[in-house]
């Protein structure tokens, strides 16, 4: 039987009270005055852009931390901020789902200094695949539609802050036909990240369904499954 996000609501119960406080701002990362380091979204940053390795991508954490960088960039508007350079959030939780086959989804949560949270669901910009031959017509992908961003309950908070604090532990497995599922969040200027590749862990899998039905991003779900 699945869980599904009203567990993860019910869960946040038993943990708001490590929740409810409202932790400071954080203080800039070591190295952000180096023109180059507000390229990297992650510390320690990429070394390479792809996984030179023999597929399956020996180097998994390597190729998704790439692939993340690049999913905050690949939107329409402005890219989607740092968690370690710049402005940083005072407390915000992020997730990224991201397949081969067809543009992901970009979610962020986040709450101000006031106490106010609110989310915000993204899509990556569509793109073209070329025809399979020569004068055969290319193929867009569009991709999927997320609702406005909006306020966040105080109960949605904590579920939110609650799913991602049980996130633990490393994975390396990867494969060819799936999604690759990233999470990061920042609080008291403590940055997490985690990566999976289709997780079958409940704890991944269900914090990342949670961000995307509460972002009203409902075209991406299915393919979630």
């Amino acid at each position: 039987m699945r869980v599904t996000a009203s567990v993860v609501l019910a869960i946040a119960v038993l943990l708001q009270g490590g929740c409810a406080r409202t932790p400071e701002p954080a203080a800039p990362a070591e190295g952000c005055d180096d023109p180059e380091a507000h390229a990297w979204y992650l510390l320690p940053p990429p070394a390479q852009r792809r996984s030179r390795g023999p597929l399956p991508f020996l180097d998994f954490t390597g190729f998704a931390r790439a692939s993340y960088r690049d999913a905050l960039r690949d939107l329409d508007g402005l890219p989607e901020p740092s968690f370690r350079c710049g402005s940083v959030p005072v407390q915000a939780y992020r997730f990224v789902w991201h397949t081969p086959f067809f543009p992901g989804v970009v979610v962020r949560a986040q709450r101000n200094a006031a106490g106010q949270a609110w989310i915000v669901g993204r899509s990556a910009r569509d793109f073209e695949i070329p025809g399979s031959s020569p004068g055969r017509p290319s193929s867009v992908i569009k991709g999927g539609t997320c609702a406005p961003p909006r306020a966040l309950s105080t109960q949605e908070w904590k579920a939110i802050a609650a799913a991602f604090a049980l996130l633990q532990g490393e994975d390396s497995s990867a494969g060819l036909d799936g999604s690759t599922w990233m999470f990061e969040s920042v609080v008291d200027g403590e940055q997490r990240w985690f990566a999976r590749w289709v997780p079958r862990d409940p704890a991944f899998r269900n914090t990342g369904r949670m961000m995307v039905e509460l972002a009203g991003c409902t075209d991406t779900v299915p393919g979630m499954e």
